[in-house]
C-alpha cells in the first residue's frame, strides 16, 4: 500500500492571490511581453535601433510613452524625460536616464503598425465573454469613431475651417458588444470618412451596428450586403423605401417598442437594397433600422436591443479620453499622435485583461497613486481586485 503523503498546510488564500495579483498587475511587464513576441515574429526591429550611438532602445520608448499615460505628474514630453532622473523610473521603465533629444528624435522611427499589432495580441488573449451577455451568436459589434482635436500648429491633421481652423484626428474602432472591448482599430486623420473605414473593417458573417451617418450610402449599403456583411444601421426619418411585406409583431417586440417591421426596397421608387425596417419608439422621435438580418437570426425585439446598446462605445471613447488622460499630446508629430493613441488603446486592453472589465475612475485614482509613491502595492491590489473576485467574497460573507 502506497505511503499517503502528509498534507502540506496550504497558505492563506489572500496572501496567495495578492502574490499572484501583484505579479499580474504590472502592466507596463506585460506590454513588454507582448512587444517582444511581436518582435520577435517580425525579425526584431528595425535596423536603426541596432545602430551603436542609439542608447534609447525600443522597448524601453514605448515603455516610457506608455508610463507617461498612467502617471498624473507628467504633461509633457519634457517632464517625462526628466522623470527618467529617478532611480525607480530608470529601474522599472527606462533602463536609463533619457534626454529630450532621444525620446523626440525616437518617435520617427517606430511604425505604428507595430503597436496596432500589439494591441491586436493582447486583444486575442481576452477571455470569451459569458454566453449570457452574447448578443447576436456574440458576433454583434458597433462601428464608430470620435475625434480628438490637436494644436492649432499641427498643420497636417487640418479638418475643417469651422468658426477658425481645426485641427484633428479621429479613431475608427470596432467594438464587440458581448464582451465590450475594442476588438480593431484605426487612427486616421478627422477628414476620413466613417463610412470608408467601415468597408475594411466589415467581413463576412459579422454584424456591424451603426448611427445613421452609416446608413446614409445605400450603395455602400448593397455592396455591403453582396459581400456578405451584416449590418442594423440607423435610418433618417425622411427614409422613402417601397414596402414588400410586414411582419407579425409578437409581444416581446411591441414591450421592446416596436411600432412596425417589415421587408422593404430602400429609395423612393425602391431602386436600393432590400433590407428589413425596424419602428422604434425613442425618448423623442421615432427610430427607424434597416437590418439584413433575417426574422429568424434578428427578430424586431433582439434588433431594438442591439441598437440600443449602440451607446456603450461612446462611454468607452468617454472613458478613453477622460480617465486614461488622452488630452494632452505628449508629442506633435502624425507618428508621435498615432503612438500615443494606440499606446492608450493598449493601456485600456492591459488593464481589461486584469479587471475583466474597464477599471472605474478610483481605480485609475489607486494606479496613480501607487506610481506617486502614496499607495503599496498592497492597497493598490486591494483597489484592483477583479469584480468577480470581489462578487465572490461578498457572497461568501452573506452566507
Amino acid at each position: 500500500m502506497p505511503a499517503t503523503a502528509t498534507p502540506v498546510p496550504s497558505a492563506p488564500a489572500a496572501a496567495a492571490l495578492r502574490e499572484k495579483d501583484l505579479k499580474q498587475w504590472r502592466l507596463i511587464e506585460r506590454f513588454q511581453d507582448a512587444l517582444a513576441a511581436e518582435l520577435k515574429l517580425r525579425g526584431g526591429p528595425a535596423d536603426t535601433w541596432a545602430h551603436p550611438n542609439r542608447e534609447l532602445q525600443l522597448p524601453q520608448y514605448l515603455s516610457l510613452f506608455l508610463f507617461g499615460l498612467f502617471n498624473p505628474v507628467v504633461e509633457t514630453m519634457r517632464g517625462l524625460c526628466a522623470a527618467t532622473a529617478l532611480q525607480r523610473v530608470q529601474r522599472e521603465v527606462s533602463g536609463a536616464k533619457v534626454s529630450l533629444g532621444s525620446f523626440s528624435e525616437a518617435q520617427a522611427v517606430v511604425d505604428p503598425a507595430l503597436l496596432k499589432a500589439v494591441f491586436a495580441r493582447l486583444a486575442s488573449e481576452a477571455p470569451a465573454p459569458p454566453a449570457a451577455r452574447a448578443s447576436l451568436g456574440g458576433k454583434a459589434k458597433v462601428v464608430d469613431s470620435s475625434v480628438w482635436e490637436v494644436l492649432p500648429r499641427m498643420a497636417w491633421a487640418f479638418w475643417r475651417n469651422q468658426d477658425g481652423l481645426q485641427n484633428a484626428v479621429r479613431l475608427h474602432v470596432e467594438f464587440d458588444l458581448a464582451s465590450g472591448r475594442v476588438q480593431q482599430a484605426e487612427l486616421t486623420k478627422a477628414k476620413r470618412c466613417e463610412r470608408q473605414q467601415w468597408q475594411k473593417f466589415a467581413q463576412p458573417g459579422v454584424c456591424h451596428i451603426g448611427d445613421r451617418n452609416f446608413g446614409q450610402d445605400y450603395a455602400l449599403l448593397a455592396k455591403l450586403q453582396a459581400k456578405g456583411s451584416h449590418f442594423v444601421v440607423r435610418l433618417r426619418l425622411d427614409t422613402q423605401w417601397v414596402e414588400e411585406n410586414s411582419e407579425l409583431l409578437t409581444a416581446a417586440d411591441r414591450a421592446a417598442g416596436v411600432k412596425w417591421a417589415g421587408t422593404v426596397r430602400l429609395g423612393k421608387h425602391g431602386d436600393g437594397p432590400r433590407v428589413r425596417v425596424i419602428q422604434l419608439l425613442g425618448e423623442d422621435e421615432s427610430i427607424l433600422i434597416a437590418t439584413t438580418l433575417s426574422a429568424v437570426d434578428g427578430p424586431p425585439e433582439l434588433i431594438a436591443e442591439c441598437y440600443r446598446h449602440r451607446w456603450q462605445v461612446e462611454l468607452f471613447f468617454r472613458w478613453l479620453k477622460c480617465i486614461l488622460g488622452c488630452r494632452h499630446w505628449l508629442a506633435e508629430s502624425e507618428r508621435g499622435v498615432a503612438l500615443q493613441v494606440y499606446l492608450a488603446l493598449i493601456a485600456a486592453q492591459l488593464m481589461m485583461l486584469y479587471q475583466g472589465e474597464r477599471p472605474n475612475k478610483r481605480q485609475m485614482e489607486a494606479i496613480q497613486f501607487y506610481l506617486m509613491g502614496w499607495a503599496t502595492l498592497e492597497e493598490l491590489m486591494a483597489r484592483l481586485k477583479p469584480a468577480k473576485s470581489k462578487k465572490k467574497s461578498s457572497a461568501a460573507k452573506k452566507s
